[in-house]
């Protein structure tokens, strides 16, 4: 049985992640190698970034609903030209066996079906009398799971986007 690394001290935690100088310390959790220093959103920039949000949401609701939905499996069928980076990534900052990782790529990169289930709950429906048209929220906050970093956010997103919102994801 190898030591258990000796990692080091840090000024504070949250959720058992460390934070220093304002910024996520990313660590590989079977080595404690530091992999990556993520800055924190602080929170003074929420409200510029929701304005930005707004301001980009008329014109994405305003893009006809087949074109989101040609857009959003676009962007989900490019996950597959990055499907070994991705397992790597998830393998050396989650701690997940390659298996694991490997089926969670895998399930981010089938989306186009759920892509095309949510264009088809998305669509008008016309009644004798009238046409029943689903409106836009506006701008959506999604703060996804730490634990499925590939799928989950698809999961929760796709929904949002592909209903003409705009989305500011937040994950774990």
């Amino acid at each position: 049985v190898p030591p258990t690394p000796k990692l080091p001290r840090r000024a504070a935690m949250v959720q058992g992640v460390c934070i220093e100088d304002g910024c996520i310390v990313d660590t590989n959790p079977a080595t404690g190698e530091v992999l990556a220093r993520v800055k924190c959103t602080p929170v003074s920039e929420v409200p510029a970034m929701v304005a930005r949000a707004q301001a980009a949401q008329p014109g994405w609701q305003a893009t006809p609903l087949a074109t989101r939905a040609a857009l959003l499996k676009q962007a989900v069928s490019s996950i597959g030209g990055r499907k070994d980076e991705l397992v790597d990534t998830i393998v050396r900052e989650m701690g997940k066996v390659r298996a694991e990782a490997e089926e969670e790529v895998a399930g981010a990169m089938g989306r186009e079906a759920y892509v095309d289930l949510i264009a088809a709950a998305n669509a008008p429906v016309a009644y004798e009398n009238g046409v029943v048209v689903r409106d836009a929220h506006g701008v959506v906050a999604i703060c996804s799971p730490w634990n499925f970093p590939a799928d989950e956010p698809l999961l929760l997103c796709l929904p949002a986007l592909m209903a003409g919102d705009c989305v500011i994801l937040k994950p774990s």
